[in-house]
């Protein structure tokens, strides 16, 4: 099986130059609050970008197979908080399992396949990356500190949160089949632990608190 990283380093994946005009700044990409997803690994690539002053910027490029997405949200201070998985989640009435009532949420942060491929791959980027991806993919940008040390196969889930409405990685992290146990990560905490899992955290402390007879479980919410 292929790796994204092991005895044969990323640097020896075959260079893509890239000429762009004007000055290269991979802020006019990051506006917006980003998008925080799922998928499997499916392709790898090298790109340098060469900008009008004749500067170069290296990135390696991961093509995912999305599985969910959802927006980032952030509160009044700025601060990540947890998405609003579905419009609607289910309140326990009772002391049975069984007993239960739905609830309005309001409007999910949920994202259709479709709208999330549009917003990580921006259209002046787009003719570059469909090219040296492949029909239902999205490209994930790291830049070559974060790709450092990174051991990822092709086939591996992973957790991505991007840096604003486009296709630079703020982290990047390796789930293991049927839980959110990290095997590698990048960016965002340095810590390892993933953002969900920190508010998962602090879910349950408050739902222990609360009492189990009036716990709410989003309908759609991620298994972490």
């Amino acid at each position: 099986m292929s790796r994204i990283y092991d005895n044969q380093p990323l640097t020896n994946l075959p260079l893509i130059n890239i000429d762009v005009s004007g000055s290269w700044n991979k802020n006019d990409f990051t506006r917006g609050p980003g998008v925080i997803f799922e998928g499997v690994v499916q392709k790898r690539a090298h790109f340098v970008i060469c900008d009008g002053r004749k500067t170069k910027t290296h990135y390696y490029i991961m093509y995912i197979k999305l599985s969910r997405a959802h927006r980032r949200k952030f509160d009044e201070n700025g601060v990540e908080v947890e998405p609003n998985f579905s419009e609607t989640r289910k309140v326990n009435t009772g002391y049975l399992n069984s007993s239960y009532k739905v609830e309005s949420k309001g409007e999910t942060d949920k994202l259709s396949e479709e709208t999330a491929q549009k917003l990580l791959t921006p259209a002046d980027l787009a003719p570059h990356m469909d090219r040296y991806g492949a029909p239902g993919l999205v490209g994930v940008w790291l830049d070559e500190a974060q790709a450092q040390g990174l051991e990822f196969e092709m086939g591996n889930s992973v957790r991505v949160k991007t840096q604003g409405d486009g296709p630079f990685v703020f982290s990047i992290t390796k789930l293991d089949s049927g839980s959110s146990n990290r095997g590698n990560f990048a960016g965002g905490e340095s810590t390892g632990a993933s953002w969900t899992d920190k508010i998962m955290d602090v879910k349950a402390v408050q739902n222990a608190m609360a009492g189990s007879d009036q716990q709410g479980v989003d309908d759609d919410e991620w298994d972490d």
